[in-house]
């Protein structure tokens, strides 16, 4: 599986705020992503700010890691608003080569071994879905059927601090990104999104999110907006940025609860490791075919959508 994690991001310094960025990317490092052996690339779209060296640490950990981290500057000065458009004309000149969007926020925590959890988490719960979440902000719905998968009507959708996308659906964000309702009603880019989303795959009225949250909001308060004391939102459970999911280790642990459910078997945590290979194997064996599939046709969307 191959990724791209996109943050938009300014000298937050311009906008009477103070840079979170390199805390970000310290969560980033602890959580051992630049150490992963996941396949991905991180590209910050920096919208047009007067001084940019606000981003100068990442050189620390291209030199250290040899990370694949791409700066994309602009000459205009850009909102958020056309900022976020600007990262969805990026996403669709790579459908075909990326198979999923990781769209992050620039002031997030994430917990410990994040990049081999989300990866593990969308391969067996969101795979070809046009969009996912691993972030939680509201108040979510059981999924009988998935132990660590939740879902929520898409219509409560607003926090885009850590989703998940197919590279597809770039085309239709681009599509509806600059209707005049949104501008008249001063849409955010969450907004935005989500009534594209809604717009392009009507028959889709619920969505899927990891749970608890792998992500966690800074929650310091918009810096765009001039109420600088207003409270931002939080998943209200976090794992922890400390914490391992070890989605490997449930994921299996809940196989053979499931299968020895009548038995009553109990579950020995040491066999837990022992069998890691095996579900890791599992879970990516169609990896090599997945990649040849990016785009699915509308026929196999409304199917996703009946099951839904």
């Amino acid at each position: 599986m191959k990724y791209l994690i996109t943050i938009p991001c300014v000298n937050r310094a311009e906008r009477g705020a103070t840079n979170v960025l390199e805390r970000t990317f310290e969560s980033f490092e602890k959580s051992g992503m630049f150490e992963s052996k996941i396949n991905f690339k991180i590209v910050l779209l920096e919208s047009g700010s007067k001084d940019t060296t606000y981003l100068d640490f990442l050189q620390k950990y291209k030199d250290k890691y040899n990370t694949n981290i791409e700066i994309h500057y602009s000459t205009d000065v850009l909102n958020g608003t056309t900022n976020t458009f600007r990262m969805f004309v990026y996403i669709k000149k790579v459908i075909g080569y990326i198979d999923y969007v990781l769209w992050m926020d620039d002031d997030v925590f994430v917990c410990k071994n994040f990049i081999e959890n989300a990866d593990l988490w969308i391969k067996k719960y969101a795979k070809n879905l046009p969009f996912t979440s691993l972030y939680a902000p509201y108040r979510t719905n059981l999924d009988n059927k998935h132990r660590f998968r939740h879902n929520a009507l898409i219509g409560s959708f607003f926090g885009t601090c850590c989703t998940v996308l197919r590279p597809y659906v770039a085309d239709a964000i681009l599509k509806y990104w600059f209707l005049p309702y949104f501008d008249e009603y001063n849409y955010n880019p969450d907004r935005r999104f989500r009534d594209c989303i809604m717009k392009e795959y009507p028959w889709y009225k619920i969505f899927f999110l990891s749970f608890p949250s792998l992500v966690q909001h800074m929650n310091i308060g918009s810096t765009i907006r001039k109420n600088q004391n207003s409270r931002g939102h939080e998943a209200l459970y976090f794992y922890g940025e400390h914490v391992d999911p070890n989605y490997i280790g449930l994921i299996y642990k809940n196989k053979l609860v499931e299968e020895n459910k009548e038995e009553k078997v109990n579950i020995d945590d040491n066999k837990i490791k022992e069998e890691e290979l095996n579900i890791i194997q599992e879970l990516s064996i169609d990896d090599n075919n997945e990649s040849n599939k990016i785009n699915i046709d509308i026929h196999e969307e409304k199917t996703l959508s009946n099951e839904l």
